[in-house]
């Protein structure tokens, strides 16, 4: 019943890779006071990190970064001093401000200070790690007369740490007592700390849309709603409850939380070292997004200006006017018309990235200023980065939340009073609606949809403001309804001429420009500026066009001149085939047509044959050049012509049952194919996890998904994902299998499989893949796994091997091992060395074993060797 309730998340679930610490701490205090020591150190240290993780992912996001800057500082953290030497500054520095009322008990917990005879649960813990420290002679600069708080557990911490396993030797006759105390500090800690007390999941998100939660502290039930909504866009990933889940990049683990990983240290060129204080594994990650330290970000081109000035007969903070800018005088005329109106408090203007809202807000901007309509003219930039024509380029916004808005508007407006963060708000708040002796001011919010939460700053906006002040925003998105939406798409062709005459005598390029070329560089970016400017940078940079096909027939005449006959001489395959194409105006993958089109329910036809037919009558095109995963499209002229002869095709109703299906693959534009076929794929296997697996779409959709993996390989692996989410283990594994047939060297793609293989209760052929994947990669750390899973196995009994079989394995993962035995650690020695042991091979084990200690004489798993080979020699 317990269990029942815990699983469905009306109880607290223990924080797990605590209890899992304990767990091996318990085992340990069976060998020997020594071990057990040990091991509550590494414990110490777990908990220390998962302390300093919880607090951190507390800090909202900020134009400082805060919460960036530590995580990128963590990541390279070579000692736990660093780690308490950041949270000191995360709780004492100027992040300290930044936290969200969520996260102040756990800020209260770590800073409240407590005198002598104190019953909190802070001073106990502390006052026990100082019994500790004073049993092992450790120097601290703790004065232990004052106050303390639980930073200086933390710096108590470190320095035990350092004393007795970083730098010093530790008197075996003095860790009972000492490992009693530590133990008892720890539990309250444990028992008390609020961020252990807080709720943590690994969330997987499935092909439905639904997520796999697997918590492993607190209530389940926070994170329960992601179990039957499909609306929600979590990354996949460990996530703390704080008022709603808050994403951490400092601990990994997996569905099954088998292990738990925080970072070690050694960050290079985008690869973070992980360590498991669990099992002592470690793991290399990839995650680039901490490669840019937060001072590399330089000030956006469109940033405000950092004081009011006076701009033609107002004061304002707007950046200058955009250079080269083109002229679009319908818009600007329309935009200029609306600010100037006695209507309208919010404008918006929406578009796409790049078109050209801002280089139009400041076009118009500038020329409002010169009349003296508004008292002032205030620009709030939250753009991050710059679309230049070289590339994309990270910036630092200027203001992302509420309360940027207000103090950077009330330091612009009353330099000389320093406000409150209440008193801005409410000085922001009077001037936006007019009750204020200064005014009237338009507001310009630029890149709207970067700000943290921009339902809320919205709201706030457009509640408190009144004629004659007025708003205006620039955003890609809206989740809201202003008073006077303008839609900013693609340049007029006029204007777009103006702009490729510019770009072409900047870059040097009018010889390689002719109409014809500028006619197709329009329409293949449908007049938008920001890809026309790369798009002629790249023909500057290759000195030759680019290779733009698409062209357009506007007139019936002009369309049956160039397509009838072409359509005439097509197989019926052929036209089936281009009619398909013609309805669903996207890229379609071409596996995943053939798929569709060949599907069981579905008369047979040669689909390649057609699709070569119709390249060869230049009817389709195909993007990219990869014949594996080319996408296939029809110029707009063709489409418009065969949606025309659909109308009296026979082939109509087969050909609307395959769109059907091939729509769950969704739209994929031009630009979107560079993405290749696995999106699309995984795009149609979510569609089809939406129906119960026995209805016909699932059967359908499951053949197609198949025949696209013969040809696909990748499609395996969201074949299998499919079947474990059903359930399905065999079928998942088998999936999984014939992936590694074709990409036998996807290292992760075997740990997966072993995961499967061992949940399935599959143990020989689980260790089978463990050694397999040693053998592809012959990387060390796979190789140790391989060993630690073997020895397990072997110590545990769980299958039967015969000697010969053992003897085959030992020597398959020492042959891989002994030729770089000098990269191994202590712990992957003690595994060797076990290896060795149990194939009677004790020379060597003892050989490994010294091996191991030479590298880390205080290493758990080579003195418990050590202790069983001098017992065995014993008389």
């Amino acid at each position: 019943m317990t269990r029942n309730a815990r699983e469905e998340g009306r109880m607290p679930t223990p924080f797990i890779p605590l209890q899992k610490m304990k767990e091996r701490a318990e085992l340990a205090r069976e060998d020997s006071d020594t071990s057990f020591f040990f091991d509550l150190m590494y414990s110490g240290e777990l908990t220390l990190k998962f302390m300093i993780i919880e607090v951190i992912a507390g800090l909202e996001k900020t134009t400082e970064r805060h919460r960036y800057q530590f995580e990128y500082d963590l990541v390279r953290a070579d000692s736990v001093g660093k780690w308490q030497s950041s949270l000191d500054e995360a709780l004492k520095g100027p992040a300290s401000q930044s936290f969200r009322i969520e996260s102040r008990d756990s800020v209260e917990a770590w800073t409240s200070k407590t005198g002598r005879g104190s019953s909190s649960w802070q001073r106990e813990s502390i006052e026990l790690l100082l019994e500790v420290c004073s049993n092992l002679d450790v120097t601290h600069q703790v004065d232990t007369n004052s106050k303390l708080a639980l930073q200086d557990w933390a710096q108590l911490f470190v320095s035990l740490r350092n004393r007795t396993r970083g730098h010093g030797a530790t008197r075996s006759a003095s860790l009972f007592e000492a490992s009693t105390k530590l133990e008892q500090s720890l539990s309250l800690i444990h028992d008390n700390s609020p961020a252990f007390g807080r709720s943590w999941a690994y969330l997987k998100r499935g092909l439905s849309g639904k997520y796999r939660v697997s918590a492993f502290g607190g209530n389940r039930s926070d994170f329960a709603y992601l179990t039957t909504e499909t609306t929600h866009k979590l990354t996949d990933g460990v996530y703390i409850h704080l008022q709603k889940p808050v994403r951490t990049s400092l601990v990994h683990t997996d569905v099954d939380l088998s292990d738990f990983f925080v970072p070690n240290g050694n960050y290079r060129n985008g690869k973070m070292e992980f360590i498991s204080y669990i099992s002592d594994l470690r793991s290399e990650l990839i995650d680039e997004k901490f490669t840019l330290p937060v001072e590399a970000r330089r000030e956006s081109e469109t940033s405000a200006r950092p004081e009011m000035e006076v701009i033609g007969e107002c004061f304002s903070n707007v950046p200058p006017r955009p250079t080269s800018y083109i002229d679009r005088l319908e818009l600007e005329q329309q935009l200029s018309q609306i600010i100037g109106d006695s209507r309208n408090p919010v404008i918006t203007l929406k578009g796409r990235g790049g078109v050209g809202k801002t280089s139009l807000a400041l076009q118009v901007l500038h020329t409002v200023a010169s009349e003296p309509n508004f008292f002032a003219i205030v620009w709030f930039s939250a753009r991050d980065i710059d679309l230049l024509p070289q590339g994309a380029k990270v910036v630092r916004p200027d203001v992302l939340s509420i309360n940027d808005v207000a103090d950077q508007f009330s330091r612009l407006i009353q330099p000389e009073i320093r406000m409150k963060r209440s008193e801005a708000r409410e000085y922001l708040a009077k001037c936006l609606s007019g009750e204020s002796s200064d005014g009237p001011f338009l507001f310009v919010f630029d890149n709207f949809e970067t700000i943290r939460e921009p339902e809320e700053l919205y709201e706030f906006v457009n509640t408190a403001v009144r004629l004659p002040n007025k708003v205006l925003i620039t955003t890609r998105t809206t989740n809201f309804k202003s008073d006077y939406p303008i839609e900013i798409d693609g340049m007029n062709r006029e204007e777009y001429g103006q702009l490729v005459a510019e770009c072409a005598a900047k870059l040097d390029i009018e010889h390689l420009l002719s109409e014809s070329y500028e006619n197709e560089i329009y329409e293949e970016s449908n007049g938008h500026p920001y890809i026309t400017k790369v798009l002629l940078g790249e023909v500057a940079a290759s000195g030759r066009r680019a290779n733009l096909r698409r062209v357009i027939a506007s007139q019936d005449n002009l369309l049956n001149s160039l397509f009838e006959r072409s359509y005439t001489n097509l197989t019926a395959a052929g036209q089936r085939i281009f009619l398909i194409l013609c309805s669903w105006r996207s890229a379609i993958p071409r596996l995943g047509l053939e798929a569709v089109v060949l599907r069981p329910k579905n008369e047979r036809i040669d689909v390649r044959a057609a699709i070569e037919e119709l390249r060869k009558s230049s009817l389709i095109e195909t993007l990219p050049n990869d014949p594996e995963e080319n996408f296939l499209s029809v110029p707009q002229s063709a489409a418009v012509f065969g949606k025309k002869k659909l109308i009296t095709s026979s082939h109509r109703e087969a050909i609307d049952a395959d769109l059907e299906i091939i729509r769950a693959f969704g739209s994929t534009g031009a630009t979107e194919v560079t993405g290749g076929l696995q999106p699309r794929v995984r795009k149609f296997a979510t569609y089809i996890a939406q129906f119960d697996r026995n209805d016909e779409v699932t059967i359908q959709g499951l053949s197609v998904l198949e025949f696209i993996a013969n040809d696909h390989s990748p499609a395996w692996l969201i074949l299998s994902e499919f079947h474990e989410e059903n359930g399905n283990l065999h079928e998942s594994i088998n999936c999984l299998r014939r992936y590694l047939q074709e990409n036998a060297d996807d290292r992760s793609s075997w740990i997966r499989l072993i995961r499967l293989f061992n949940e399935n209760g599959e143990v020989r052929d689980g260790l089978g893949a463990s050694i397999k994947l040693a053998e592809n990669t012959k990387e060390i750390d796979d190789v140790s796994a391989a060993m630690n899973a073997l020895n397990r196995i072997l110590t545990n009994r769980e299958i039967d091997i015969d000697s010969d079989e053992r003897l085959l394995m030992v020597g398959k993962l020492r042959k891989i091992i002994e030729p770089q035995i000098q990269k191994s650690n202590a712990t992957d020695l003690s595994r060797l060395a076990w290896l060795c042991l149990r194939t009677h091979d004790v020379s060597a084990a003892r050989k490994y074993t010294m091996m191991g200690l030479e590298s880390d004489p205080e290493n758990i798993h080579c003195l418990k060797l050590q202790n069983k080979l001098q017992s065995e020699n014993s008389p």
